[in-house]
This record gives C-alpha cells, structure tokens and sequence, in this order.
C-alpha cells in the first residue's frame, strides 16, 4: 500500500525532471513537443495509478502517512469524491498531446476524457510554472436531458422556498392587528393594579351667610344696636340684630 501511494510522487517527480531538461529554449508563449508529450504520458500515468485506489485504503494511506505530500493527498481527496459517482475507470478516450496540453498563464492544464463504469468524466491535473504537479480533479460529464433536469428541479426548489416565506410574511403580517389590542389590554390590566383607591375628602359646612356677615362686622352690628335702643329709649339686651341688610329706599323717615 504504501508503495503504491509512493509510485504517484516518483511518477511526478520523473516527469518534472524531464521538463525541466526539456524545456530550454523555449519560448514564454510556446510549449516545447518534448514537454507536451511528457506532460501527456506522466499525467495518463499518474491517473491511471490514481484510480486503481479504492475510498478506504486513500484514507487508510492518509492516516498512516501523516508526512504525505500534498499533491498526493489532494489527488486522493479529489478521487475519493468522485469514485463513487463514476465508478470504476474504463480507459481514457483518444487524444493528442497537443491537444490534450495548454498554457495557462504560468500554469500547465492538461484535460483528458475518461471513461467509467458509471458516467464519463472530464479528468484535470494542473503543473505550475516550475513544472510541479498541483492538483488533479474529476468532473462528472451530464447529459442535457440530465442538466436540464437538474435545472428545473432547482428551479422548482427554489420557487418553493420564495412562496413559503412569502405566505410566512403574510400571516405574521396579519397577525399585525392584535398588537394594539394586545398592548391596550395589557395598559389596562397594568393601570387597574398601579392606581390607588381615592382618600375621601371630609365635606366642610357651609355657614349661614348671615352669620358670616354679622362675624365680619360686629363692630357695625353694635353701632346700629346701640343707635336702635336710643332711639326707642330702651336697652340692647330687649332685641338682637341678626343681620344687616341694604335697603333699597332713598330717602329715610
């Protein structure tokens, strides 16, 4: 087992060494035949070695080899994503190197069409500038009828969630005209138990008016008593003056 994790990094190693002889006097736009056709084969070979690794002996490679190079164990990430899905590999379908090479910027993509037990697949390994292996991924090739589908469905999924939540918002919505009622009621029931009993306030009775008058002006009331006992030639404690009110005559007798 650890053997075979170990051929894919040599597999990578052998043919970065070759580039890298190869690919003197080349230009920066140009990719040199040599360098094509190496990039070609040590991908075919590092695949196919790739693929011949089921899910759990990857993972069982990954934890017994925690100093795995990343290459190695992103490759095996990426396969055991996609194994279950294609399947099992069948054979790649015939290409050139030419065609199969491109230059991507500093970055070398080489895309190669695979079959599978399950579905065809478009396999990617990217080399950088130096020519050192990066990452390898699989994508699953759809038919239209299957894309199609697959975008209808999403369609239908995601109109479904915009009604949920629409026929959400209108019930809270609704629910909108409870609130002032819910907030007076609840103003009411505080206020009853806040609000204290009224104290009575003690009732004062009102004085006759005329003895008002008569406390305000006893000096008066004893002038006029005395006035009245001399001129009926008697004394004041014969009569008593209750009240003294204004008389509408003019003139006097």
């Amino acid at each position: 087992m650890k053997q075979r994790w170990k051929k894919i990094g040599s597999l990578v190693s052998i043919g970065v060494l070759v580039f890298s002889l190869s690919a003197c006097g080349q230009t920066k736009d140009e990719i040199n035949s040599t360098v094509q056709n190496n990039l070609y084969q040590t991908t075919v070979a590092t695949v196919q070695s790739l693929v011949q690794y089921d899910k759990d002996t990857m993972e069982q490679s990954m934890e017994e080899n925690p100093n795995m190079d990343d290459f190695t164990k992103n490759a095996f990430v990426s396969w055991g994503d996609s194994s279950k899905e294609l399947g099992a590999f069948k054979e790649f379908k015939e290409t050139t190197p030419e065609k199969a090479v491109k230059k991507d910027g500093n970055q070398y993509v080489i895309t190669l069409q695979a079959e599978f037990e399950n579905r065809d697949a478009t396999v990617e390994m990217v080399y950088d500038g130096k020519l050192n292996a990066e990452s390898v991924g699989f994508s699953a090739n759809y038919t239209m009828g299957e894309k199609m589908e697959s975008a209808v469905m999403n369609a239908i999924v995601g109109l479904a969630t915009v009604f949920i939540m629409l026929i959400f918002l209108s019930f809270v919505i609704s629910l909108m005209k409870y609130v002032p009622k819910l907030e007076a009621a609840l103003t009411k029931k505080k206020g009853s138990q806040a609000a204290p009993a009224p104290v009575p306030v003690p009732v004062q009775e009102a004085l006759p008016e005329a003895e008002e008058e008569l406390a305000d002006d006893g000096a008066l009331v004893a002038v006029i008593a005395a006035a009245i006992a001399a001129a009926e030639n008697t004394s004041t404690d014969s009569f008593v003056v209750r009240s003294i009110r204004k008389s509408k005559k003019r003139s006097w007798k």
